[in-house]
């Protein structure tokens, strides 16, 4: 003999819905010498303009360390263990873009 089990759905609130399925603001600022564009500022524009969570939590770390006093170089160099996903990222917003990326012209 089987029984079936029913389970209860709740209703999600629209903030945690939207996070959930994306479309959530990550906070990508293209105006703000491309912040969270996976590559090196607004250069290199031959890479296309793909904003990934990865490279925007990688964007986020340097300006952290400047603004923690470290020098431009020093801020990058402290940011690398956020460099591999960031750079991964770029490869999955070109070629299987997720719900959290973003591509502009």
């Amino acid at each position: 003999m089987s029984t079936t089990v029913i389970a209860r759905l709740d209703a999600l609130p629209d903030d945690r819905l939207t996070g959930v399925v994306g479309g959530a603001d990550p906070g990508y600022n293209p105006a703000d010498n491309a912040f969270g564009r996976a590559g090196p500022g607004r250069s290199w524009s031959w890479l296309g303009n793909y904003y990934t969570p990865e490279a925007l939590a990688h964007d986020r770390a340097v300006r952290s360390n400047l603004a923690g006093g470290s020098s431009h170089v020093m801020a990058h160099v402290r940011a690398v263990p956020r460099l591999p996903s960031a750079v991964g990222s770029y490869f999955r917003a070109r070629f299987h873009p997720g719900p959290n990326d973003m591509h502009l012209p």
